[in-house]
């Protein structure tokens, strides 16, 4: 990271963002490492001749830069977890044997194992120097580490997903998803020890950089995630000790806090209140002066900072025409009209859930992947009991149906919800095609609208004009998994004869993110797509590493993805 004059006054030539290293810490190469806890040390690829952080001349020309990153290691009474790999050492030698012998003298012969909290490259940099420690095990997360899959010899490396816990012998670090700066961007709390380490999921001072529309998206989620895990009494952290630390420490002096005082919740809630205002538009903002084609704004609140792109971020607050209206760590609720809302998880792109209120009572369309309060969301924005129903039976449209005594779907979804809900205890009822649901002066319709799997079906509200497709028809990849191109060429004649008939304006997708409604002419152009694929008037493409749907079509903004040569009966 790079830091501009915006954010500090000009440093003189002898001052430098972190001193240099303290009576406890200890230098060997070009590290430095000090002691956070008992067991939990910090190692900084810094020392006294290179120093961390920058320094500016009288005239504020730049004389020094260390763009220090960190590495923390903790050591259990069984084995050890290493948390990043810092910075790739190119300026001083012999950095892989200094870096192995200071974990090797505090671990001895106990196992190891490396995670990451993302996959830059200056948290990933001195790998090469682990893989040399035969006694190391690299945890990875799936969205951030398909590229390195060939640096890392398979036997040694395994995948985590949140909630993962490193057990290490009396110490315990559970694995968070914080998403926003890299897909698969991953916290770790040190259990009982109110130590959270970050990375770059939250800046280190600077603030956190987002590289584009998705990113935020995923952000604005996290940073709510990560303050409901932390604020859960189950979790038993004191949040007036908790002591964040992210993946460059020595920029912990650029916040506007105390003197001697690092990053904790406070820290948290000026960013939860800061991305609250960059979606409202009324953020502070300020040029951030770095010379990146992305970066070029600094979003500000209290301590927190987002720096992204103006441009971008204006762009994503004008994509949604409805404003959210509730949020919580799982899922962020906007406003359709007056009794309509629709609901966005985080987890499997955008994975969308509609509450529908009528006079007599509400019904909840979809449940996300993992909303462990959906029942309590959705009564905080309608007072009506709740009928619950699904598109159709994956795991990110029936997860959060858990909290429902029970719910209704298409009877030939029913093996595939019953893989993602082994455990429901609930009763399950069926929705045939021409049922009407009646709300009470509101009515929805059902039409059964196969392809995506047999039993997916079409929520449709004839008086306002649109519908609820789930991935009927693919939120712009449509993935065809249970039936032929002639199944989705009966299922877009009809849906687009009802849509005809009745005025239907457009669909809302299972995964739907403010600009890619399902319209008549989208339907129109998958059917038409799919009599060509059927013809062999249009051929597929290969669909790279992807077995199951190992062709796709591409045309008219949409992707079909499918099964040669299933697909083609």
């Amino acid at each position: 990271m790079t830091k501009t004059k915006t954010l500090l006054p000009i440093l003189s030539a002898a001052m430098l963002a972190v001193c240099c290293a303290g009576p406890k810490d200890i230098e060997l190469g070009p590290y430095t490492v000090s002691v956070i806890q008992d067991h939990v040390y910090h190692i900084q690829d810094y020392n006294s001749a290179n120093p961390a952080g920058e320094a500016f001349d009288e005239q504020g020309n730049k004389t020094h830069f260390n763009n220090c990153s960190d590495i923390y290691l903790v050591v259990g009474e069984k084995e050890a977890l290493v948390i990043d790999l810092s910075n790739p050492i190119n300026w001083a030698d012999n950095a892989d044997q200094s870096l192995r012998t200071l974990i090797r003298e505090r671990v001895a012969d106990k196992p190891v194992t490396v995670t990451f909290t993302h996959s830059h490259g200056d948290h990933t940099g001195m790998l090469p120097a682990l893989l040399e420690m035969p006694q190391a095990r690299f945890a990875l997360t799936q969205a951030d580490f398909g590229r390195y899959l060939d640096r890392i010899p398979e036997e040694r490396r395994s995948f985590i997903r949140e909630g993962h816990v490193f057990d290490l012998g009396g110490l315990s670090v559970e694995a968070i998803a914080t998403p926003g700066h890299t897909p698969g961007s991953m916290a770790f709390y040190l259990k009982g020890h109110d130590l959270l380490f970050t990375g770059d999921s939250f800046g280190s001072g600077h603030g956190v950089w987002i590289f584009n529309e998705d990113g935020f998206y995923s952000y604005v989620s996290a940073v709510p995630h990560l303050i409901s895990y932390l604020e859960d009494p189950a979790n038993g952290v004191n949040l007036d000790k908790l002591q964040i630390f992210g993946g460059h420490y020595w920029q912990k002096d650029w916040l506007d806090t105390p003197k001697g005082k690092g990053l904790g919740m406070d820290y948290l809630r000026d960013m939860q209140a800061l991305l609250d205002q960059m979606e409202n538009g009324t953020a502070r903002t300020e040029p951030s002066g770095l010379e990146h084609p992305v970066l070029d704004t600094y979003f500000r609140n209290g301590s927190a900072i987002v720096v992204w792109n103006a441009a971008q971020a204006e762009k994503y607050r004008k994509n949604y025409a409805e404003k959210w209206v509730l949020r919580d760590q799982d899922v962020v609720f906007r406003q359709i009209d007056e009794h309509t809302w629709e609901g966005n998880g985080h987890l499997v792109y955008n994975e969308s859930i509609y509450v529908v209120e009528g006079n007599d009572k509400a019904l909840v369309i979809d449940a996300g992947t993992q909303v462990r309060n959906l029942d309590k969301l959705v009564a905080a924005l309608t007072d009506k009991p709740v009928m619950m129903a699904v598109t159709h039976g994956h795991g990110d449209h029936v997860g959060g149906v858990r909290c429902f005594p029970e719910f209704w779907m298409h009877e030939a979804d029913t093996a595939i919800a019953r893989g993602s809900l082994k455990d429901y205890s609930g009763k399950v009822h069926y929705l045939s095609d021409g049922d009407v649901i009646d709300l009470g002066g509101r009515q929805i319709e059902v039409l059964h609208t196969p392809g995506h799997t047999p039993g997916s079906i079409t929520f449709f509200d004839k008086e306002r004009h649109y519908g609820f497709s789930g991935d009927a028809f693919g939120s712009t990849n449509l993935l065809l998994f249970s039936g032929p191109f002639s199944t989705l060429v009966k299922t877009c004649t009809r849906a687009a004869e009802y849509m005809q008939k009745n005025g239907i304006d457009k669909l809302y997708p299972g995964h739907y993110h403010g600009d890619n409604p399902e319209t008549l002419q989208r339907v129109l152009d998958e059917r038409k797509m799919a009599l060509e694929v059927l013809s062999g008037k249009r051929k597929g493409q290969v669909n790279e590493g992807n077995p199951q749907l190992n062709r796709f079509v591409y045309d008219y903004g949409v992707y079909i993805r499918y099964k040669d040569p299933d697909a083609l009966k």
